[in-house]
């Protein structure tokens, strides 16, 4: 009994601390959109290629939790991913009444953000049925640009944290085929702020709201061959109502307003395929590509609590596919080694991009490795550099004054990370 309250007691310090150190960051996101892929430090070594299929830690439970069945025995995962972005635009002609907007570029406007995960996985009744839970934070948006720069009409800071927790389940059917399926009970809070102009006068909205909602997802592993294993894992949409304050500030005393207000985030679903060979006792390889219904993310509508509805803002977002590639070579009994390269189309378009997600086409190129510290103890080492396509802004905004900003966008992410597996 002493030896199971001491696991229970570390489990539970490592969500807490996860999910206090989530709650109380803004992320940027790293996948397109602002999807957050790193949800597994050992996935991000080969690019998440393996990640429905290869991933032998308790952080398969994100991905796709049937993959707990081939866990080696009750373990957990608590990992980080420091993500240093960096983004430029460029003012290509913005302009309001037709006149240019003053004010700078705004610099980069992301900080170094730390995003932690952890997972625990058990297995209850022999090898055969599984129960795991894992802390993440799979989207999210932080960025601010000071109130002075030439897109504050678009944006002047955004926030968006997510925390999802994932009760999962898993059951071996034969030594073919394991199945796995979990709840992601999530938490959304949001802060969208931008500049208007009424009559002259230069003032801000700020739009604030969190929620709780839930969704589901889905997984299978197919192995046909003891060298091959085939994975699928589906993540339902989900939708928030973001409920808070809406408020127009600093304008004419007639214009500002303080009340409360409600709004949709609408996340997208997302099926994933993978398929990994074991080439002999040391080489694997694997591919994956994945389906983001980004179309979803139509436009962000506010509603004011007195029923009056606030100018929506496009995003007319697109279904995109993700596609990678990735190997692991078993070094010796302490190391395995790993890479992997991923293409990330944005689902952004020309005429509805912003300056909250300033996105371009990703290329990734990532590398990990996992050292064998004990029978008990691991540690996974990842880094990634993803360069992110040019991506032109070409958007109206009425705030008091059309304003028609045009902005060309550049950027790229560094990626360094690190997690600790314990084996009971």
């Amino acid at each position: 009994m002493t030896f199971l309250s001491t696991k229970s007691r570390f489990f539970v310090t490592c969500v807490s601390v996860t999910a206090l150190a989530i709650g109380f960051s803004a992320s940027p996101a790293h996948a397109a959109g602002f999807y957050i892929q790193e949800s597994s430090v050992s996935g991000l070594g080969y690019a998440f290629a393996g990640s429905t299929t290869s991933i032998n830690d308790a952080s398969t439970i994100y991905f796709n939790p049937a993959g707990m069945t081939e866990l080696d025995g009750m373990q957990a995962n608590v990992g980080v991913n420091l993500l240093i972005p960096y983004t430029k635009l460029k003012d290509t002609g913005t302009t309001i009444g037709g006149a240019p907007v003053s004010g700078g570029d705004g610099g980069n406007p992301y900080k170094p953000t730390p995003v932690p995960n952890a997972f625990f996985a058990a297995p209850v009744m022999g090898d055969d049925l599984w129960v795991g839970v894992g802390v993440s934070a799979p989207f999210g948006l932080g960025s601010d640009y000071g109130d002075t720069w030439f897109g504050r009409y678009d944006s002047t800071k955004t926030k968006l944290t997510t925390i999802n927790i994932q009760p999962s389940v898993a059951y071996k059917i034969n030594d073919h085929l394991s199945i796995g399926g979990g709840v992601d009970v999530q938490y959304a809070d949001a802060e969208l702020k931008s500049a208007l102009n009424i009559a002259g006068n230069e003032g801000r909205t700020t739009l604030k709201g969190d929620d709780w909602t839930v969704g589901y997802n889905l997984g299978v592993t197919i192995r046909p061959t003891s060298q091959t294993t085939i994975g699928a894992h589906y993540r339902s949409a989900i939708t928030h109502r973001l409920s808070g304050r809406f408020k127009i500030e600093d304008t004419i005393p007639a214009a500002d307003v303080d009340t409360g207000g409600t709004a949709r985030l609408k996340l997208p679903d997302i099926a994933t395929f993978g398929i990994a060979q074991d080439l002999n006792d040391q080489w694997r390889v694997m591919a994956q590509a994945t389906w983001f219904g980004w179309s979803n993310f139509d436009e962000i509508a506010p509603v004011r609590a007195d029923g009056v509805d606030v100018d929506p803002i496009e995003q007319n977002y697109k279904n995109t596919w993700a596609f990678a590639i990735g190997a692991e070579y078993d070094l010796n009994k302490d190391w395995t080694i790993r890479a992997g390269y991923q293409y990330d189309p944005t689902p952004t378009r020309d005429n509805a991009r912003t300056s909250r997600t300033p996105d371009g086409d990703r290329n990734w190129i990532t590398a990990g490795a996992t050292y064998h510290w004990s029978d008990r103890v691991s540690v996974d080492l990842a880094g990634a550099f993803i360069h992110v396509g040019s991506g032109n802004i070409d958007l109206t905004r009425n705030v008091g004054g059309n304003v028609d900003m045009n902005a060309k966008s550049k950027g790229k992410v560094g990626i360094v990370a690190a997690a600790v597996n314990y084996r009971f």
